[in-house]
């Protein structure tokens, strides 16, 4: 890793020893970009795109080297019909997290954290279930998502609703009871959990609030004048609603939205696509803004450098996955460019950003609606619109499969088939009750079929339990409160499963002892 770092540094000081001499030829380049760029073709994209996946509103920002060459919000942003802007303002999510990484970077480039020491160093009191693993934790484990904390208990985390000002650090010192799932350093795990510790460091190294720190360090330098680090202020900035298509119908879920003060640095932050706009700049030019340095060089080099693999060629950085952007490339044998992106999925809101260095190219889009189901079709729009600005032609990714896509009615379908049994089991009970004290062979038959019921509800409930909500590092509430169609049937199938099975069960067991009926063996 270190070794990949000296290069990565080695790259950018020859880079950097070439910029005087390249800077007017590299600045007529990015001009001459920046008038090729095909805005009809890019809108006509988007209105295709969002009629075919029903998007509300969206907003998108593109970027050459340090321009803005094209922003413009689509659709609507409320049930008013408001237009949607360059300023609107939309919650970024998961996005939040490279403005914490930059955060910690800023105060790594002024020698006041170390990426190297233990949390322990900046929260002494910092403690998980394990004592020792406690101590090993360090800055960089947290930025890498190599903590060993849960992805699933990171999300479980959103649905703390204290609002306190204290909020964040109560949240962290509860981890004193949390279970690693690795050793620190040894593995990959996205975690909300990582995000917010460092939040808390800022605030421990800084002597300020995080959200005064983001405003302060990042905000008012970027001149990010339509963002924001609270939900109160972005709805008083005039913030998109979210909307969510509650079993297909669109439904704004602004008093529903499950918000959280404690995951405000890895999940919660608001902004425009004009603001990120300037955001992206920044990230293109070593940390650089108009003249303002944000970030050292270095420690925007470090921020984009890939630490750990998470699958096929991809890599993990600090707030951001770094990959080989092969859909870019325009002719065989020409060189593959890095692609450095990250995305943000919320209810009722879901984001990306991407930018390009090789081709001095940077995109965002924002969009208020939330699809958990095919939230592929939604994140795909920015690769299509990076090869637009590129002059490549759009590609059709696939959709999600057939069972993604239609898992409401498959589970609506199974529910009406759980509905149909309990019925058929009432009538069963009933026909029990009136033979009482017939010959045992009446009742062999039902002893059979409610066997197999109670065998489909142990399977279908513990399928759910133990297989679906651990593989989608999803809980019974968090599907409630994010996906709340899903999570209603997921509620009902326990009902019928956990619930009506086990009273039939109880019913069915009774009316057998009242017959004197044992169920046969073999």
């Amino acid at each position: 890793m270190n070794y990949r770092w000296f290069q990565y540094l080695f790259v950018f000081m020859a880079a950097t020893s070439l910029f005087v001499a390249l800077a007017g030829r590299a600045q007529s380049v990015i001009q001459a970009s920046a008038q090729r760029l095909d805005v009809e073709a890019i809108d006509a994209y988007m209105a295709d795109w969002m009629q075919r996946v029903a998007m509300p509103g969206a907003a998108i920002g593109i970027v050459r080297g340090d321009q803005v060459v094209y922003t413009r919000g689509y659709g609507i942003a409320d049930n008013a019909g408001r237009a949607v802007t360059p300023q609107t303002p939309f919650l970024i999510a998961s996005l939040s997290k490279s403005f914490t990484a930059l955060g910690v970077m800023q105060l790594v480039d002024e020698g006041k954290i170390d990426l190297d020491a233990p949390v322990q160093t900046y929260l002494p009191w910092f403690q998980v279930a394990d004592e020792q693993a406690s101590a090993r934790i360090t800055v960089r484990h947290l930025l890498n998502q190599t903590s060993g904390f849960s992805q699933r208990w990171g999300y479980v985390r959103n649905l703390n609703t204290d609002p306190s000002q204290d909020a964040l650090e109560k949240s962290v010192r509860a981890l004193s009871k949390e279970s690693l799932n690795a050793p620190p350093g040894t593995a990959f795990e996205y975690s909300n959990t990582n995000y917010d510790v460092l939040g808390l460091i800022i605030e421990a190294v800084s002597g300020q609030s995080y959200g005064s720190f983001i405003r302060e360090r990042v905000f008012t330098p970027l001149e990010m004048r339509h963002s924001y680090t609270s939900l109160n202020d972005a709805r008083a900035g005039s913030l998109s609603s979210g909307y969510y298509p509650f079993f297909g119908i669109r439904i704004a879920y602004d008093r529903l939205m499950p918000y959280s003060q404690v995951t405000i640095p890895s999940a919660g932050l608001f902004s425009s696509a004009e603001d990120m706009s300037r955001y992206l700049i920044a990230h293109l030019n070593q940390g650089e803004y108009q003249g303002t340095l944000l970030v050292s060089p270095g420690g925007a080099v470090q921020l984009h450098t890939p630490a750990v693999p998470i699958g096929g060629q991809s890599g993990y950085a600090m707030g951001w996955v770094v990959f080989p952007f092969t859909a870019a490339v325009k002719l065989p044998g020409d060189p593959v460019p890095t692609a450095i992106s990250h995305g943000g999925d919320w209810a009722g809101f879901q984001s990306m950003m991407l930018i390009i260095p090789d081709h001095d190219l940077g995109i965002v889009v924002l969009m208020n609606q939330s699809v958990p189901l095919n939230s592929a079709a939604q994140s795909n729009v920015i690769w299509n619109l990076a090869l637009l600005a590129l002059e490549i032609e759009p590609v059709e990714f696939p959709e999600a499969d057939f069972l993604a896509q239609n898992a409401r009615w498959l589970l609506a379908g199974i529910l009406a088939l759980l509905g149909a049994s309990l019925l058929w089991s009432l009538g069963v009970l009933r026909r029990l009750s009136r033979s009482s004290g017939s010959h045992p062979a009446h009742a062999r038959a039902p002893v059979a079929q409610m066997l197999l019921l109670a065998l489909i509800d142990l399977v279908l409930a513990g399928s759910l339990l133990f297989i679906q909500l651990p593989q989608e590092s999803d809980t019974l509430w968090l599907a409630l409160r994010f996906r709340p169609d899903i999570g209603l049937l997921y509620l009902l199938l326990l009902g019928f499963t956990l619930g009506w099975g086990t009273l039939r069960t109880f019913l069915f067991l009774r009316q057998i002892k009242t017959t004197r009926v044992a169920p046969r063996v073999g």
